[in-house]
């Protein structure tokens, strides 16, 4: 479905019923990366996945790109399609945006899941070098060797040769981004000044908050990550034996994570 929120057209799906519960992808991804999610989780909640901007079938107008600026396509689109309060589940950068949303409309947030979320950790080296690469491909049109790099770079060390149709599977998910999204994406991204912007007061969070982390995630610094939880007032963790998508990694584990946290909300 589709409906004008914040001045552009976005993607979102709706399953399930019962209370709300959002799920907001990271870079690079769309709605269809909850495969895994969605029909275990709308059994208990009533589910909205959403494209962010420049991603799957929401518009990728000019301009630059930011999580504050995601955070309040998402506001809006939560308060266009008629929701007042909502769980939040947010993955990687989706964990950037939904502390945003929480920080500036902390009454419309019930809980917070930050799923393999680099709080607190700077990005190490091997991040910005593949951002740069990455970007150099888009130049070029080149979408799927950009999209095989991230699914690589999103599981745990020989994933791919253990579970080749998982892996095939969630990089089609990233083939159905378009060059030009991911292209404004990643030069928001990459801008000067980017990497600088002032990271959010963790100790301001009005809700319950759940961590999720991969001990095999390349993209951050686990033990910071875990520092910078305990600025979050009565902030739970769990820790996965994955790398940065935990959520299709090891799904069972993950959705048993999600549910025990939220039933106990």
């Amino acid at each position: 479905m589709r409906i004008t929120a914040n001045g552009i057209s976005i993607n979102y799906e709706i399953h399930g019923r019962g209370e709300n519960l959002v799920l907001i992808h990271g870079a690079g991804d769309n709605l269809k990366m909850w495969y895994r999610q969605v029909p275990v989780l709308s059994h208990r909640y009533r589910v909205i996945t959403m494209d962010i901007r420049g991603h799957g079938q929401t518009e990728s107008p000019e301009g630059s790109y930011s999580v504050p600026l995601f955070a309040e396509d998402v506001y809006e689109l939560i308060k266009t399609i008629g929701i007042k309060k909502a769980y939040f589940l947010g993955y990687s950068m989706g964990g950037g945006i939904a502390i945003g949303v929480a920080l500036q409309y902390p009454e419309m947030v019930r809980a917070l899941i930050l799923a393999n979320t680099p709080v607190g950790s700077p990005p190490f080296p091997f991040f910005l070098e593949r951002q740069r690469s990455n970007a150099e491909l888009l130049a070029k049109g080149d979408i799927k060797t950009v999209a095989e790099n991230m699914t690589t770079d999103a599981f745990s060390p020989g994933f791919r040769s253990r579970n080749s149709a998982e892996f095939e599977r969630y990089m089609k998910v990233k083939l159905q981004n378009g060059v030009v999204g991911m292209s404004r994406m990643s030069g928001s991204s990459r801008a000067p000044g980017s990497a600088q912007r002032a990271a959010p007061d963790l100790s301001k969070l009005q809700c319950p908050v759940l961590m999720i982390l991969g001990e095999n995630d390349v993209y951050m610094d686990v033990g910071q990550v875990k520092q910078a939880g305990k600025r979050i007032p009565g902030a739970r963790l769990v820790i996965l034996p994955t790398g940065h998508a935990s959520a299709i990694e090891s799904p069972e584990r993950f959705n048993t994570a999600v549910l025990d946290f939220l039933s106990g909300c």
